[in-house]
C-alpha cells in the first residue's frame, strides 16, 4: 500500500474527519463519477460568509442483488434494507444510513479459488481487504496452472492485510474471509439437544398438523436411528416410535413442545431451514455437535485417489443453511467450499419429482496443500479470477456505526473508496473557517498535494471532492440570492 498511498491518505481513510451529514444545511452538493461508481455529497453551514461547518458522505459500491452478511451468518441482498451488518472483526454493527443511486458502468466479479459460491461483485474502486502476492518476498509461481500455491505460510499469515481497490487486485492475491466473532453461551442448548437439532436439520420434518416431529432414514442406518432415539428419550422422557416403509425408517414422536422449539431455532420445510441467531452465537466447539449429526444425516466422505485425504461433503436444498454451516466450520478453523448444483428430475413411485437446486458443502480436515490459509483471526483465500461486467442499475453502500467503516460481502471484508474518503476528509479540514470565495479557489491539485500526492488513476477523486464543494456553494448562493 505504501507505494500507492501516502501515510496521510491512509490516516484520513482509516480515521475520516467530518463524515456524516448536516441537518438543514445552508448548502448541499452531490456529484458522481461514472468511471468508478463513486458518489460524493458535501453539506455546509455558513455564517457571515464563512464556512463554519462541513461534512461529507461517499456512497454507491454494490449492485442491488449483491449479498452482505447478517448477525446470524446468513446473507441478505443489499437492496433489502438490512438493519445491521457484520464488520471486519466479525462483530455486529448497526447501519446508520443506506445510500443508493443509479449506476451505468463496469462491475468486477471476484471469484475465490475455493468456494465459487462466495463470488461477489462491486464497483472497480471498492476497497477490499487483501494481501497482494507482490508484497510477499517468498512468493513464486508453481506453474502456469497453479500460480497461487507457492507462498510461505508464515510470511503470508504474519503480513498485515490492507484495503486494495478492486481494480488493483490480481489473480492469486489473497482476500480476507472473516467468520462471526460474537459468542453467547446458553445452558438450554445442551450437547443432547444440539445433536438432536443436527438430525432435525438433515432429516427432520413436522407431521400430524405440526404436533409430531419425524425423521426419515434409510432403514440400514441403524446406529443413527439408535442414537436419535436415545437423544429423544433423554430430552423428552418419551420413547420414539419407528415405522418402516420399504427402505425408509421413519422415527417419530408426538410433542408440540419439541415442534415449537425446533421450528423456532431451525425453521420448517427443507428449503426454508435456517439456524437461529441464538444458536449461531453459541461457542464454536459447542456448535460442532450440530454439525456432527447433521453430517451423519446428509453427508458422506470420499477419496478421489487412494492416497488422498478424506473429503467431507454435505448437500442441502437450503441456501441459508449451507451458508450458516460454512460459518460454523469457519469458526472452528475449517474453510468449507460451497457450490450450487441443479438436481435432475427423478421418478418416484410413478411420480415425477422435479429436481431442485442443491448447495454442496465440502472440505478436508487435513490437506497436503492448503490453498486457503488460516491466520487464527481470519482466512486468506486466493483469487481464482476477476471478470468485468457491464451493469446498469442501482448500487448501494452503507454507513455503519463502527469506526472501522467495514462490512462483509459474502464473508469477505470490504470498505468504502480509499481515495474518495481521504480526499473528502482532507477537503473538509482545508475548507472549514474559510470564506466562500477562499473555498472556491481550492483545486483538485491543492487537495492532492495536501495529502502528499495521489496515484494518477486516483486524481479523479480529488476532482470529485472539489466539484462537490463547488456544488454545495452554488446551492448556498442560490438560496441566498
Amino acid at each position: 500500500m505504501s507505494d500507492k498511498y501516502s501515510e496521510k491518505v491512509l490516516d484520513h481513510f482509516r480515521n475520516p474527519r467530518n463524515i456524516g451529514e448536516i441537518k438543514n444545511p445552508d448548502g448541499f452538493g452531490k456529484v458522481g463519477n461514472p468511471k468508478c461508481g463513486d458518489v460524493m455529497a458535501i453539506y455546509i453551514k455558513v455564517k457571515n460568509n464563512k464556512i463554519i461547518d462541513i461534512k461529507f458522505k461517499t456512497f454507491g459500491c454494490l449492485p442491488h442483488n449483491e449479498e452482505i452478511v447478517l448477525e446470524d451468518g446468513s446473507w441478505i441482498k443489499a437492496s433489502n434494507k438490512p438493519v445491521s451488518l457484520i464488520n471486519k472483526f466479525g462483530n455486529c454493527t448497526k447501519i446508520k444510513n443506506r445510500y443508493s443511486r443509479e449506476y451505468n458502468g463496469i462491475l468486477l466479479k471476484i471469484t475465490p479459488y475455493v468456494s465459487p459460491y462466495n463470488s461477489f461483485m462491486c464497483t472497480p474502486n471498492h476497497p477490499i481487504l487483501a494481501i497482494k502476492r507482490e508484497w510477499l518476498e517468498k512468493s513464486r509461481k508453481s506453474s502456469s496452472i497453479c500460480q497461487w500455491l507457492r507462498t510461505d505460510r508464515f510470511e503470508l499469515c504474519s503480513t498485515d492485510p490492507y484495503y486494495v481497490d478492486a481494480h488493483n487486485l490480481s489473480t492469486g492475491d489473497y482476500i480476507v474471509f472473516k467468520s462471526l466473532n460474537s459468542t453467547n453461551d446458553n445452558s438450554f442448548f445442551t450437547e443432547d439437544f444440539l445433536k438432536l437439532f443436527g438430525y432435525y436439520l438433515s432429516e427432520g420434518y413436522f407431521a400430524g398438523k405440526q404436533r409430531m416431529v419425524a425423521f426419515a432414514f434409510n432403514k440400514d442406518e441403524k446406529e443413527n436411528i439408535k442414537e436419535l432415539k436415545s437423544l429423544i428419550l433423554n430430552l423428552t422422557g418419551k420413547n420414539a416410535k419407528t415405522k418402516i416403509r420399504k427402505n425408509v425408517a421413519e422415527v417419530y414422536i408426538c410433542s408440540t413442545k419439541l415442534v415449537r422449539i425446533l421450528k423456532k431455532h431451525g425453521g420448517c420445510l427443507a428449503r426454508n431451514k435456517k439456524i437461529s441467531e441464538e444458536i449461531m452465537k453459541l461457542p464454536p466447539k459447542k456448535q460442532l455437535y450440530i454439525f456432527s449429526t447433521y453430517f451423519k444425516g446428509d453427508g458422506n466422505k470420499y477419496k478421489r485417489r487412494p492416497k488422498d485425504t478424506e473429503n467431507y461433503r454435505v448437500d442441502t436444498v437450503s441456501k441459508t443453511l449451507a451458508i450458516q454451516m460454512q460459518q460454523i466450520l469457519a469458526r472452528n478453523g475449517i474453510f468449507a467450499s460451497i457450490s450450487k448444483r441443479k438436481r435432475r428430475n427423478n421418478e418416484l413411485e410413478g411420480r415425477m419429482i422435479k429436481g431442485r437446486e442443491q448447495y454442496h458443502l465440502s472440505f478436508k480436515k487435513f490437506k497436503k496443500h492448503n490453498f486457503v490459509k488460516f491466520s487464527n483471526k481470519y482466512f486468506l483465500v486466493p483469487i481464482r479470477k476477476i471478470e468485468n461486467f457491464h451493469y446498469n442499475g442501482r448500487v448501494y453502500n452503507f454507513e455503519v456505526e463502527s469506526k472501522d467503516h467495514s462490512y462483509l460481502v459474502k464473508g469477505f471484508t470490504v470498505h468504502n473508496c480509499t481515495a474518495a474518503i481521504a480526499t473528502s476528509s482532507i477537503l473538509t479540514e482545508m475548507v472549514k473557517g474559510k470564506t466562500i470565495d477562499e473555498a472556491l479557489k481550492i483545486t483538485r491539485d491543492d487537495v492532492a498535494n495536501e495529502l502528499g500526492g495521489l496515484p494518477a488513476i486516483k486524481l479523479h477523486c480529488s476532482n470529485l471532492a472539489a466539484d462537490a464543494l463547488k456544488e454545495a456553494i452554488k446551492d448556498y448562493r442560490k438560496k441566498n440570492v
